[in-house]
């Protein structure tokens, strides 16, 4: 049975969400895989809600070809490119990806924006999220009063989650016309005859590459396959 105590335990467990700041990322250009485990590490000292929602290689290299990271030179990532990273991985779960891009190329439009300023406004953005956890849980309980609603009784526990789920609603609503009003979607570009062209060769060549990529891991293991029934001919007769 639900009550006022369990409620506010689980609301409290429920925001303990723990993201890797600015200052915590070391001075040095990382690999995808020591980016990764900074985040999974990070992620382990709060929620274990939290633990299914893991950055993964796919992700990143998912932002890359979207345009929402700067060009990486080479197989590192420098600090930018990590706290564009983790700018995207924390909007994702409210906004969209074309949301997203709206809002950090608004960001980089404004003149003498550099990397230096995402990384203070990413660390300002993670100190106000911090504050918003305790006004969460303000909110919480003012909606029930509000309403008068007490979660001891069963339908009062449902028109809670519903009350925060309207709530819910609304804001994003709200932050989402203020990135259409501000960031609107570009008008789709006229496609010539000249770019259809690239298109179609960039993606033939695309094709071509998988196909090679394909036979050569498939030769790779029809050897290693070949190699094992040798070894494994070869101790049998050896018994």
């Amino acid at each position: 049975m639900m009550n006022q105590e369990k409620l506010l335990k689980l609301a409290e467990d429920a925001v303990k969400e723990e993201d890797l700041s600015a200052r915590e990322i070391p001075a040095i250009d990382l690999y995808v895989d020591q980016i990764l485990n900074l985040v999974a590490e990070k992620q382990k000292e709060g929620s274990e809600r939290y633990y299914d929602r893991q950055l993964t290689k796919t992700m990143i290299n998912n932002y890359s070809k979207d345009g929402l990271i700067t060009p990486v030179k080479g197989k590192k990532y420098n600090k930018e490119q990590i706290v564009q990273i983790l700018t995207i991985y924390t909007l994702k779960n409210t906004l969209s990806i074309g949301e997203i891009k709206r809002l950090l190329n608004g960001a980089y439009a404004i003149e003498g924006f550099s990397g230096d300023d995402l990384v203070v406004l990413y660390d300002r953005y993670l100190a106000i999220k911090e504050q918003n956890r305790g006004y969460a849980l303000e909110i919480l309980e003012e909606l029930q009063h509000r309403s008068e609603l007490d979660v001891t009784k069963e339908k009062d526990m449902m028109m809670t989650v519903g009350a925060l789920l309207s709530l819910s609603a609304f804001l994003k609503d709200i932050a989402q016309s203020m990135i259409d009003a501000e960031y609107p979607e570009p008008e789709p570009e006229e496609v010539t005859e000249e770019k259809e062209k690239a298109e179609k060769k960039a993606e033939k060549k695309a094709e071509k590459e998988d196909k090679k990529e394909k036979e050569k891991a498939e030769k790779e293991k029809a050897k290693k396959e070949k190699k094992e029934k040798k070894e494994s001919a070869e101790a049998s007769s050896e018994e």
